[in-house]
């Protein structure tokens, strides 16, 4: 693993020696979105998760008190659709900016 320089800031990646072709940093396995089941944006985020091919865990802050506080403390904020990545977090946000996420931090499906 190697450090590489994307952008604003520095993130880690792995690097084929062969091609020099930069790696994911996560794979969909590592996504969870919180929502709720009204929620016309987090029903966007999970289609658009889905038809790409993304795996992702989906906890429903309307039905877990602890899961909603779980998803305050790693995103400062009370909104959804909350999408957690590793260490990074997407937070109310609609499907143009999931693109952009995605894309920034090199996740795949």
């Amino acid at each position: 693993m190697r450090n590489e320089w994307f952008g604003p800031k520095l993130i880690s990646g792995s690097v084929d020696a062969g091609t020099d072709v930069v790696l994911p940093l996560f794979m969909s396995n590592d996504l969870t979105l919180y929502s709720r089941a009204m929620c016309s944006w987090c029903i966007d985020a999970k289609d658009f998760l889905q038809a790409r091919g993304y795996k992702f865990v989906e906890v429903d802050v309307g039905r877990n008190r602890v899961a909603y506080k779980e998803m305050k403390e790693l995103s400062d904020q009370s909104y959804v659709p909350t999408l957690v990545a590793g260490q990074e977090v997407l937070a109310n946000f609609d499907v143009d900016q999931l693109e952009k996420f995605l894309d920034e931090h090199q996740i795949e499906p």
